[in-house]
């Protein structure tokens, strides 16, 4: 008995030895990509349009070459209602470093109508020019299976927006004018200064620095000095329309008064402190600013009642 036993181990031993293990075949997994196209016409002008941007030198502002020449074909797809320009040339002119320079664009303006899925006759005009000047435009759209959601994109945007974009001025001004005293008893000053700023077609902003004079005299001496006091202004310009603006501020500075002390023997003329308030009015002709206002120097020092300095001045928007 013990014999069979171990003789019928030994064959099991044989046996399992012997076995062998065979593969078939091999699996990987499979990422399936799935294109739907979107095809449009061009509706391309017969002729070229062309237009010209100018830039003024600006100290405080730099825009480069590519923002002009943006700025330029913008105007030219606007003025023609049109998606994007084939074909652009540009043309530079620089005038000079103080004087700014000028971009031409020209070309061919185009509009992209008829959208619609990609069919096999489009799909053999696909880079080609029809008879009718309608070049075929492809947009592929791609999809997967592998766990993300499909998705449609968008239709294609023109990168340059067509709508008008607010128009904004920079200019400076200078100025002068009459330093008057509210109540007389200081010999009439002039006054001279210069005014900076930026506007468009709402609200702006602007500084003003004006050096007020006026022949002060002691008059307890009889000694007369001429006497100078700067004013420092900040407010809001309003374009009202048709290159009319209007602008007012507040600021620091002095004003020219009669202080006088019977009992002291002292009457002097000299500057106090004060808070000036403008008001006036802009009109551009062009690049051109024409402006009139006034500056009513408060007394906030208590002496008199303040000084009205009317001005005028000519300028420059850029």
């Amino acid at each position: 008995m013990t014999r069979k036993i171990l003789a019928a181990g030994i064959a099991a031993l044989a046996l399992s030895s012997c076995s062998t293990i065979t593969h078939t075949s091999q699996t990987a997994s499979v990422d399936t990509r799935l294109y739907n196209l979107t095809v449009a016409d061009m509706k391309v002008a017969n002729a070229k349009d062309s237009v010209t941007v100018d830039w003024k030198w600006n100290p405080l502002s730099t825009i480069s070459l590519k923002a002009q020449k943006e700025s330029a074909t913008h105007a030219l797809l606007n003025r023609n209602d049109a998606d994007v320009l084939v074909e652009p040339q540009y043309i530079v002119t620089r005038r000079g470093i103080f004087r700014g320079g000028s971009v031409t664009v020209t070309g061919y303006p185009a509009t992209y109508t008829d959208f619609r899925p990609m069919s096999s006759e489009d799909a053999e005009k696909i880079a080609t020019v029809n008879g009718d000047c309608s070049t075929v435009v492809v947009n592929p759209v791609i999809s997967t299976t592998a766990g993300k959601v499909v998705k449609n994109r968008k239709k294609p945007v023109t990168p340059l927006l067509r709508k008008d974009a607010p128009q904004s001025h920079r200019f400076v001004n200078i100025l002068g004018g009459a330093v008057i005293d509210a109540n007389a008893n200081v010999e009439a000053g002039f006054q001279i200064g210069a005014m900076y700023g930026s506007y468009g077609k709402g609200w702006g902003w602007y500084g003003k620095l004006a050096l007020s004079s006026a022949n002060c005299c002691d008059w307890t001496t009889y000694d007369e000095e001429r006497k100078w006091t700067p004013t420092v202004t900040v407010g809001g310009i309003k374009t009202i329309g048709g290159g009319f603006s209007a602008f007012a501020g507040i600021g620091l500075g002095g004003y020219f008064v009669n202080d006088y002390d019977y009992g002291n023997h002292y009457d002097k003329d000299c500057a106090k402190f004060s808070i000036p308030v403008d008001l006036g009015f802009m009109m551009r002709i062009k690049n051109v600013n024409v402006m009139v206002g006034a500056t009513y120097a408060t007394p906030v020092a208590g002496v008199g009642s303040g000084n009205v300095n009317p001005f005028a001045g000519i300028g420059y928007s850029f």
